[in-house]
C-alpha cells in the first residue's frame, strides 16, 4: 500500500514516483491511496481514494459499505473539480512551503541541543532533540525521551510539537510548518528560549 499524499509537495528538484513506475511488475500487487487534503488543502472535506486490483477496489467498497457512510456528493463534486482543474498554482505553493522550511530549519539548527535535517517533501519538520535529553528543566524535571520535550515545550512556552514516541522513533519531535512565517518564527524563538533555560549535562546521543 502505497500512500502518496504528498506527491505535489516536493522541493529541491526531488521527482515523484509512484512505486507502480517505479516497479511495473508490482503494479497487480499495490494499492495506491491519496487524496486532496494536502495539496489543495481540503482537509475538512474528507475525500481520499484508492487505486488498485478490481478484486481489491470491490473488497474494500463491500467492508466501507457496511461501516460508514458515503462522503457527500458536495465534497465529491469539489475533489473532483481540484484534481480536475488549474494546477499552476501548486508551483506557488510549492515555493512558499519552501520558504517556510528553510526558515524553520535554519532557526531550529541554530538551537544547541536540536538537529534538524532538511526535508524533501510534505510539509513538516522532524528534529532530533537527542541534545537535549538527559537534561533538566527549570522546575528540576529530567528530560528522558522526546515526550518530556513536547510535554516542556508546551507547558513552558506554549509550542505544540508532536514527539518522535507517536512515530516509533525516538528522541525526535515533529512540527508542521504549514502556517504563516510570523507564527513559525515566533515558535522558532520561543523553542530555542526554552531549551537555553534547560540544565545539566545531555546524554550521548
Amino acid at each position: 500500500m502505497s500512500d502518496d499524499i504528498y506527491e505535489h509537495l516536493t522541493y529541491d528538484g526531488f521527482k515523484f514516483f509512484t512505486i507502480a513506475q517505479v516497479e511495473p511488475k508490482l503494479k497487480a500487487r499495490t494499492l495506491t491511496i491519496n487524496g486532496v487534503s494536502k495539496a489543495y488543502s481540503m482537509t475538512g472535506w474528507r475525500i481520499g481514494y484508492g487505486a488498485g486490483d478490481k478484486r481489491l477496489i470491490k473488497a474494500m467498497t463491500n467492508l466501507q459499505s457496511q461501516s460508514t457512510t458515503n462522503a457527500s456528493s458536495i465534497s465529491q463534486a469539489a475533489a473532483v473539480e481540484a484534481l480536475n482543474g488549474d494546477q499552476a498554482f501548486l508551483g506557488e505553493w510549492r515555493k512558499s512551503f519552501v520558504a517556510r522550511r528553510d526558515l524553520v530549519v535554519n532557526a531550529l539548527n541554530k538551537i544547541p541541543g536540536l538537529k534538524c535535517a532538511s526535508p524533501e517533501g510534505a510539509f513538516y519538520v522532524y528534529p532530533s532533540c537527542a541534545g537535549l535529553i538527559g537534561k533538566k528543566t527549570p522546575q528540576g524535571a529530567t528530560l528522558n525521551n522526546s515526550g518530556d520535550v513536547a510535554t516542556y515545550l508546551l507547558e513552558s512556552v506554549g509550542v505544540a510539537v508532536v514527539p518522535g514516541t507517536a512515530f516509533g522513533l525516538d528522541p525526535y519531535f515533529r512540527i508542521s510548518y504549514a502556517t504563516a512565517e510570523k507564527t513559525l518564527t515566533e515558535a522558532c524563538s520561543r523553542i530555542a528560549k526554552a531549551c537555553a533555560e534547560l540544565t545539566g549535562e545531555a546524554k550521548a546521543a
